[in-house]
């Protein structure tokens, strides 16, 4: 790290840290593409949109998941607390008749 910001002083090195920094810049760009599963290379308008679609339907599968799993929780929440607050109340109408 010392070294490359002793590079940036000079003339030279900061033409190299540029070169390096846009090839950085490069890879990223690949490796999101590669990452996201985008097709390489120009689509006919066609190829796009059937490429949409599916990218879409992906998407609809996955809210779709998040939905059921957030109704399957939900619930849990609900079987819980009432679980919970009948507890509370058989021990507090215990408790009572006790005294």
């Amino acid at each position: 790290m010392v070294y490359q910001n002793f590079q940036l002083t000079t003339g030279s090195a900061s033409k190299r840290s540029q070169h390096m920094l846009q090839q950085h810049n490069n890879l990223d760009a690949s490796m999101i593409s590669q990452r996201e599963g985008t097709p390489m290379g120009e689509l006919t308008p066609h190829e796009e949109i059937l490429y949409l679609r599916r990218q879409l339907a992906k998407l609809n599968r996955r809210v779709l998941n998040i939905e059921i799993n957030n109704e399957q929780r939900m619930q849990r929440e609900k079987i819980v607390y009432c679980l919970g607050l009948a507890y509370f109340v058989l021990k507090t109408i215990f408790w009572l008749n006790r005294n």
